[in-house]
């Protein structure tokens, strides 16, 4: 409701009625001044107050009696009085009713943040979950690798006591570092390698599993070293059990240390079925290398 609320001193002002006058008048008849608010200064009235203290003033200039005035003001301004406490009524129930439906925006909204500090609980829980889920693939990851590795040195240590009853119990086989030094060629003098991922370099000992990995039921692969002076000669020798075809690889290796003095393992000969490759043959292999090795 929206209306309009004057002081007694405004009255009085309007009116052209003493302040002390005014607050005779609705003292006297209060039951027929409408207001609102708390008591002294707070209370407001409104401008249709007005009408009612020009009467007040009107009938006791003529003598009215406070009956008299009283009866007139219930005949004339009783609606008035009606329609106040109407509005009254109305504005408190539209606040009771405000107060309610804040009440429940706010249960709502506690509610959802209950929610949502639920769905945070939940969410960091998975997080733990997740975390510890990978620690636990790394760490299967590792034992695999390390797995593999003990593997590795098993099948290399069974490789040179092959090799040593070959040649009458003398073992001659490839030290550790030579199989494991990054395999390089010289071209142009510069010494050209293959890095994979994590700065891995590829050795020879990753040359011979390459070839080893072709071997099944159609492939026949057949390894040995031998060694000549300060070289190491790899020879290979595949049979397909279809075609009966062979094929004889001769790899020459040495040790050698760079100019930045690191120690790698050089491809200095490259033979198969009794040619020598070429250079360009060597650049060609090391680049499908590259491409096997970092796939």
């Amino acid at each position: 409701m929206d209306r309009k609320f004057i002081s007694l001193r405004e009255v009085g002002r309007r009116l052209d009625i003493p302040p002390s006058t005014v607050v005779y008048y609705k003292d006297k008849f209060e039951k027929f001044i409408p207001s609102e608010g708390g008591g002294g200064r707070r209370t407001r009235y409104p401008v249709e107050v007005l009408e009612i203290f020009r009467r007040i003033r009107k009938m006791f200039n003529n003598n009215w009696s406070t009956e008299q005035i009283e009866q007139q003001l219930a005949l004339k301004f009783g609606a008035l009085m009606d329609d106040t406490r109407f509005d009254q009524s109305v504005e408190q129930t539209v606040s009771s009713r405000t107060v309610q439906e804040l009440a429940g925006v706010l249960s709502e909204m506690a509610d959802l943040l209950n929610d949502q500090s639920l769905f945070r609980s939940e969410i960091r829980s998975l997080r733990d979950e997740v975390a510890a889920l990978r620690a636990e693939r790394e760490a299967e990851a590792i034992r695999r690798e390390e797995a593999v590795r003990s593997l590795r040195e098993e099948i290399t240590a069974l490789k040179r006591r092959l090799s040593g009853r070959e040649r009458g119990g003398a073992i001659d086989f490839p030290s550790s570092e030579f199989l494991s030094s990054p395999l390089v060629i010289a071209s142009g003098g510069e010494y050209l390698g293959v890095q994979g991922k994590g700065r891995k370099h590829f050795s020879l000992e990753d040359f011979v599993q390459l070839i080893e990995r072709k071997e099944s039921d159609a492939v026949a692969v057949e390894t040995s070293w031998t060694r000549q002076d300060d070289h190491w000669v790899l020879g290979v020798c595949t049979q397909d059990s279809v075609t009966g075809k062979e094929q004889n690889i001769l790899l020459v290796a040495r040790r050698t240390v760079t100019p930045s003095r690191n120690t790698v393992t050089e491809i200095i000969r490259l033979n198969i079925d009794g040619n020598d490759a070429p250079d360009a043959l060597l650049l060609t292999l090391f680049r499908q290398l590259k491409a096997v090795f970092t796939g």
